[in-house]
């Protein structure tokens, strides 16, 4: 089922991804909008703030996708039930990226 894209993630809302290389934070933001900040690894200091859109696969399951302003497409399957992002990202440079990470509210 499609979500408004200010659901169901709530403004103020923060949590971040620990990948093996690289950690990003999202905040969610008002008006459909989030801040993605790279807070440890590789890319450290970027940040980036985009509008998003959110799809509910299940309870506790949700896509969220973005696309940064510098071209790199991102998907993220977050499990909030088992704190589990499985992700894939385009980078502006080019490439394909999958990864896995956890979760930390």
């Amino acid at each position: 089922m499609s979500m408004d894209s200010t659901l169901p993630l709530t403004p103020g809302e923060t949590f971040a991804i620990h990948f093996p290389t690289f950690t990003p934070r999202i905040t969610v933001e008002p008006e459909g909008k989030l801040t993605v900040e790279i807070v440890a690894g590789d890319n450290a200091g970027f940040s980036d703030t985009v509008e998003y859109e959110t799809v509910v696969i299940r309870e506790d399951v949700l896509m969220l996708s973005w696309q940064e302003h510098i071209g790199s497409t991102i998907v993220h399957v977050l499990d909030f039930g088992t704190d589990t992002a499985h992700t894939a990202v385009t980078p502006a440079k080019g490439g394909f990226m999958r990864l896995t990470g956890r979760i930390e509210c």
